[in-house]
């Protein structure tokens, strides 16, 4: 046992404290350490229940507390606090002061301290808040709060771009400190607060006393849902606080959500909630709205919005209509049903517009689609559908996916896999398989979804009439889709061999071209024999297509005037002719008779062949267009059988004579062979004769033509030769033409040069002439003697040469000229005379010739 039971005795640490209550007067006191409990006969310990707000006795050991302590960062709760607000001095005995019953205040650490008996106390943490988080405080004593607002410890968050930000918002008190007021401490203002007296921070349902914020990424959003029922839309990137009434909207466990994301080929149905405008135009409370990708690609809801759910789907996806079909589109508003065709991406305005399907009835299927099981057993599974809720006769879309709605799911969940849910909401990780992944496969199965359509081969036709009265014919080939109010005309055929009523075929569809009719009927003969006849009729329609239809059961219109007619056509003849010449006489009474090019008289034509020289016009119908181009007769019987034996005797008695016949034709025949073909030898041993005459005769023309043209090749080389020898002269004369041309202008080139010199010489032996009469002028003293002299023709001929004009061209002068031509002369003296008289007359003599 510990020493203290022993003694009885209760010693204190100095940091604890225990109650003592006097038993005769309840009075209870507070010890606190360091000090010793001596316990007399009246006290008891006790300890506070702060749970039932009781004081109950305990042992010594149970009644030692721990004082309060609150170390820096950290704050206590006190409830109760003393009148004086004191506490408790260590080591010492207290009794119980007066007390603040109901009252609380907050001290901040550092601290410590026992309690009062009645009080109690919590410690709590500093709140230390990160940027994404925030504190929800709520004032409970307006007068302290106000007071005391400011013995807050608030640490302002750092700011990103100012290090020395302003005093938080939490730092000034907020003017309405209202008994019960919430506030908001946001980290993104705050760092760490402890709140002050009259302020206490409101856990949340876990008890943590810091909440967290909401951080939205792009293409996220969250709903905030006030206390009077606003709800506020906030869009990412941010970290969102609430408001205090706020509360986030949560759907399966989160409390942010994605965008919607829209394309071309799809869409939201939104109704208008609350009036707003937006872009200019005012939207008023009850307006739907159809939003697509075209206008719209990413969707955030707004608080105005409410999103329109079909079968618990929000999102409207276009309907694939491929070529050759369509998709029915009825008008909410109106009820009017439109068709749309394909190729095309269908988004129908779910304000306005719903995807309907046609509900056909048994009769439509079986004689739209004969034979086909399927169609018949979809469409009595849309009628199972029809909830007969105003549109008999059609199915809306979403009634038909509803259906398909929860298979569908199960297999999505099945492709996806159990872990898809989270790969998608974790978004960060890269996830790689080592399987081969196929790419994305749009797999159309549209056989029954959209507009009943149908395949209109060659050589029919339908006929399509709608409610309005309208009336169309459609001819193949042609993939036909119909509108919802039409739907196609029934004929009834008439069947079987004759043809009768009893059995009648229902179709839509009516062979146009090259339809064949088999009929038989029972015609009599003019004898009054019953013939039976079978026969195939070609028939086709002509014409305005719209009367085609105008004859409910063509078949039975067409066989019962056919009878009518072979049975009047057959009465005008025996059965003896009409036996022999059935073929050409029906023929002739429904295609009417052939004839020849030319339009004259009608040809016989060969039984069954049907190869008339020119087309049969064919029998016409004017009710329905319908004209039957070719007839095969398949049978002629005659009912009567002693009547069909005799003919059938006659007929081989015919036969046998014909053969006999036949016999004698073909002897007759091979002779007339025999004599041809020797006839044809002898012929062709004389043609044979005369082509070899002709033969030699050819040859012999052949030699004499090479022998003509031998010679005449020869003429023709001579004359080559003779043209060849005539141009080579031709070419000597011109070169003997051309040397003599040279020759001529270089003489006359000669001349005009000796001309020229000529005339040079010419006028400088004038000049000298003229210098020469000057000097003789000067010496005429035997003159005469020259002249005498000069009578000699000997010496005349000496001048002459003298004087000639290569005398001058030798350079020589007129004195030169003159010694040369009177040396050895008796007047050589006289012209030495004359010299020096000359000479001397330049010195001022005169030169004097003498007389005789």
């Amino acid at each position: 046992m510990d020493d203290r039971n022993n003694k009885r005795d209760l010693v204190l640490a100095p940091s604890e404290y225990a109650y003592m209550q006097d038993v005769t007067k309840g009075i209870v006191k507070t010890y606190t350490g360091p000090t010793v409990i001596n316990p007399t006969a009246q006290e008891r310990p006790v300890v506070f229940q702060p749970g039932r707000k009781i004081f109950e006795p305990c042992s010594l050991e149970q009644a030692v507390q721990q004082i309060a302590i609150a170390p820096e960062g950290y704050y206590l709760i006190l409830k109760n606090p003393s009148i004086k607000d004191d506490h408790p001095n260590p080591g010492g005995v207290y009794p119980s002061p007066d007390l603040e019953v109901g009252r609380k205040i907050n001290i901040t650490g550092p601290c410590a301290f026992a309690l009062w008996p009645g009080q109690m106390v919590k410690l709590v943490q500093g709140h230390h808040l990160r940027s994404n988080q925030y504190l929800l405080v709520r004032i409970y004593n307006e007068d302290e709060a106000r007071k005391n607002w400011g013995k807050a410890i608030i640490k302002p968050a750092a700011s990103e771009g100012d290090a020395a930000a302003s005093a938080p918002a939490p730092a000034r008190a907020p003017a309405d400190l209202t008994v019960g007021k919430l506030l908001i401490i946001k980290g993104t203002e705050v760092s760490f607060y402890i709140p002050p007296t009259g302020v206490g921070v409101v856990p949340d349902e876990a008890g943590n006393w810091v909440r967290d914020a909401l951080t939205l990424e792009r293409l996220e959003y969250c709903i905030l849902v006030d206390q009077n029922g606003k709800k506020r839309y906030e869009r990412g990137p941010q970290v969102v606080f609430p408001e205090p009434t706020e509360a986030f909207l949560t759907k399966d466990g989160a409390r942010k959500f994605r965008a919607v994301e829209l394309n071309e080929i799809q869409g939201l149905h939104v109704k208008v909630i609350a009036p707003y405008a937006e872009h200019g135009r005012d939207y008023k409370e009850g307006d739907e709205l159809f939003i697509t990708g075209k206008e719209t690609a990413i969707y955030f809801p707004r608080e105005e919005h409410s999103l329109v759910r079909y079968d618990g789907r929000e999102k409207h996806f276009a309907v694939a209509v491929p070529a050759g079909e369509g998709r029915y589109v009825m008008n909410r508003k109106t009820g009017a049903i439109r068709m749309v065709h394909g190729p095309a991406m269908l988004l129908p305005n779910p304000v306005d517009e719903v995807i309907v399907r046609r509900v056909l009835g048994d009769r439509e299927c079986m004689t739209w689609y004969p034979g086909n099981v399927d169609a018949l057993a979809y469409n009595r599974s849309l009628r199972q559908l029809d909830d007969g809720g105003g549109r008999i006769g059609a199915v809306s879309e979403g009634e038909v996916q509803k259906q398909k709605g929860q298979r569908a799911a199960v297999a999505q969940q099945v492709a996806m896999g159990p872990g898809a849910a989270e790969a998608a909401a974790a978004g960060q990780a890269l996830d790689r398989s080592n399987s081969y992944t196929r790419p994305r496969t749009l797999i159309f199965n549209t056989k029954y979804e959209g507009v009943p359509s149908m395949s209109v081969w060659v050589g029919y036709a339908v006929l399509v009439v709608d409610k309005q009265g309208h009336r169309r014919v459609e001819q193949g080939p042609k993939n036909l889709l119909l509108e919802y109010d039409e739907t196609l005309e029934v004929v009834q055929l008439s069947t079987g061999t004759p043809k009768t009523s009893d059995r009648l075929v229902e179709t839509v569809f009516l062979r146009v071209l090259n339809n064949k009719v088999s009929d038989r009927c029972i015609v009599e003969t003019a004898d009054h024999v019953a013939v039976t006849l079978g026969y195939s009729m070609r028939v086709s329609f002509e014409g305005e297509p719209l009367r085609w239809f105008e004859v409910e059961n063509y078949v039975k219109f067409l066989c019962d005037h056919v009878r009518s007619v072979l049975k009047g056509a057959v009465k005008k003849h025996n059965i003896e002719y009409f036996y022999a010449q059935s073929v050409e006489i029906i023929r002739d009474t429904i295609l009417g008779k052939a004839s020849e090019p030319d339009g004259g008289a009608a040809g016989a034509s060969k039984a069954g062949d049907g190869a008339d020289k020119v087309p049969r016009s064919g029998m016409k119908f004017a009710e329905n267009g319908m004209r039957i181009t070719d007839i095969e007769i398949l049978e002629v019987q005659i009912d009567h059988e002693q009547i069909s034996e005799l003919l059938g005797e006659a007929q081989h008695e015919a036969v046998a004579a014909n053969v006999a016949l036949l016999r004698a034709r073909r002897s007759l025949d091979m002779t007339e062979k025999r004599e041809a073909i020797a006839r044809g030898e002898a012929e062709a041993r004389a043609e044979t004769a005369r082509r070899l005459a002709e033969l030699e005769v050819a040859a012999t023309s052949d030699r004499l033509r090479v022998a003509l043209a031998s010679a005449q090749s020869e003429l023709e080389h001579a004359e080559a030769q003779k043209a060849t020898a005539a141009a080579r002269n031709a070419v000597t004369d011109t070169d003997h033409a051309a040397e003599l041309a040279r020759q001529r202008s270089a003489s006359e080139l000669q001349t005009e040069f000796a001309t020229a010199q000529q005339k040079l010489v010419l006028e400088a032996m004038k000049a000298e002439v003229e210098a020469a009469v000057q000097r003789f002028g000067a010496a005429q003293s035997g003159f005469s003697e020259a002249l005498l002299a000069l009578s000699n023709q000997e010496v005349l001929a000496k001048v002459a040469e003298a004087m000639s004009v290569q005398a001058f061209v030798g350079g020589k002068t007129l004195t030169d000229v003159i010694d040369k031509v009177f040396a050895g002369s008796p007047l050589a003296g006289l012209m030495d005379r004359v010299k020096s008289r000359v000479a001397s007359g330049s010195n001022g003599e005169s030169l004097t010739l003498p007389n005789g």
